[in-house]
């Protein structure tokens, strides 16, 4: 229940992020001829790890560990130290938030695991 309530949060987080990115590709026809590849290969690649942490994948979770400490918080830091824009300093907090929550809730706390139980059959019947 946990990873599936995760994979939720971190689908949000995808279409927050590719909310500006589909801003500037209607509005600027050179932008989504020359830039637009970079980001929708770095959407594939988060569809990717969520898909895989959905699934219980504990490298998909350092995977995610890396990408948010590694490329997204420092230029999520270089974006807001140059911003002018309060709707767009909104957006990353938001962002930064909910990775963060995802992080604390991956790696800080425990997983259940469900188990099913299954009865072994034996050759001998239960009386």
């Amino acid at each position: 229940m946990k990873l599936k309530q995760i994979s939720q949060l971190l689908l949000i987080d995808l279409v927050l992020q590719l909310l500006p990115i589909a801003y500037f590709a209607y509005s600027s026809p050179s932008f989504a001829e020359n830039v637009l590849s970079g980001p929708l290969i770095q959407a594939a690649f988060y569809l990717f790890l969520i898909w895989k942490i959905s699934g219980a994948s504990n490298l998909a979770r350092f995977l995610f560990l890396a990408y948010a400490a590694a490329i997204f918080l420092p230029l999520s830091v270089l974006f807001l130290m140059h911003s002018s824009s309060v709707g767009m300093m909104l957006l990353v907090l938001i962002q930064i938030a909910i990775k963060a929550y995802c992080v604390y809730q991956l790696f800080l706390t425990p997983t259940k695991l469900e188990f099913t139980k299954v009865e072994e059959e034996s050759e001998f019947p239960k009386f």
